[in-house]
């Protein structure tokens, strides 16, 4: 267990200093934003828009968050032989394969927290922003207070990581992503917490919980996927593995319904956690097979 949790760290801490993972995740958050700033069409429903656009980046950018990060970081383990010495050092195959995959999809965690947060806010703006305008008379627009969390989101991680990295010799990337992070969940709160009374003060308290088992829905494809582009990746190159994972994702697309339940949330709709219990057993044999099968192609590749 020892050398397990030593392997996730490594792995988590390369992760998120990859700097495409980052661009992925400024660039769900961004996207959600920007798609739910011009929600003049609301559909009969006030955020919509806004729910429906933060569950979408959060599914598509984690989809490619997983394949890309994964890959590269089991190639990367092959190409620079660390995985060599790792082996080297009394860690069994099917160990260091399942450590690997282990510390990708907590560092997909970060990226889904940091986009769970975008989403809160988001989805508060648009509430917010879409009752003030119905008592004015006016065309739906985005609560001024959620767009600034949403920006900060984006543009404070940037500007503080690069003065820690200039003045303090901060990882630029890590500490971008885990500032992100932070800032994202924090505009979250902040947002919950100062939400007008008279315009929605009182759905926004709930949409935490009520957006809390959609995001984690997502969270089990992302599993399946993070455990199928690591047994591609440690048999192909990178071009093919990543050509797989996404034939695997392809093939997968038409269980994504039961996953992807924006539309459950319509209203003062809820999403029971039974429902999610379910899904997680439901998704534990993909993952499984997944391992079983990257673990058997690790054993019968030579390491050198």
């Amino acid at each position: 267990m020892r050398r397990f949790r030593a392997i996730v760290k490594a792995t988590v801490l390369e992760t998120t200093s990859e700097p495409l993972a980052f661009l992925l995740a400024i660039s769900a958050v961004a996207t959600a934003t920007l798609a739910s700033v011009f929600h003049i069409h609301q559909f009969g429903e006030t955020s919509r828009m806004a729910r429906d656009a933060s569950l979408s980046a959060l599914l598509v950018f984690g989809l490619l968050y997983v394949v890309f990060c994964t890959v590269k970081a089991f190639r990367r383990e092959a190409e620079s032989g660390t995985m060599q010495m790792a082996l080297s050092h009394s860690v069994s195959r099917f160990c260091f394969f399942t450590a690997k995959a282990t510390g990708v999809f907590f560092s997909y965690l970060v990226f889904a927290a940091t986009m769970y947060g975008a989403a809160v806010t988001t989805v508060v703006g648009a509430e917010v922003g879409g009752r003030i305008a119905r008592n004015n008379g006016s065309f739906a627009f985005m609560w001024g207070a959620a767009v600034a969390c949403d920006a900060a989101t984006v543009v404070v991680p940037l500007v503080v990581a690069a003065a820690l990295n200039r003045f303090a010799r901060f990882r630029f990337v890590s500490t971008a992503t885990w500032l992100a992070m932070s800032v994202s969940l924090f505009g979250a709160a902040l947002c919950v917490a100062f939400a007008p009374a008279d315009a929605g003060g009182e759905v926004a308290a709930a949409l935490p919980a009520r957006l809390a088992p959609a995001a984690l829905l997502l969270a089990l494809p992302a599993a399946v996927f993070v455990s199928a582009a690591a047994a591609f990746a440690v048999r192909f190159r990178d071009n093919i593995a990543v050509t797989c994972s996404f034939a695997a994702a392809a093939l997968f697309l038409p269980a994504l319904g039961n996953y992807y339940l924006s539309d459950a949330l319509s209203g003062a709709g809820r999403i029971p956690w039974g429902y999610v219990a379910v899904a997680f057993a439901a998704t534990l044999p993909l993952v499984a097979a997944f391992v079983a099968l990257g673990a058997w192609l690790l054993e019968g590749r030579d390491v050198g």
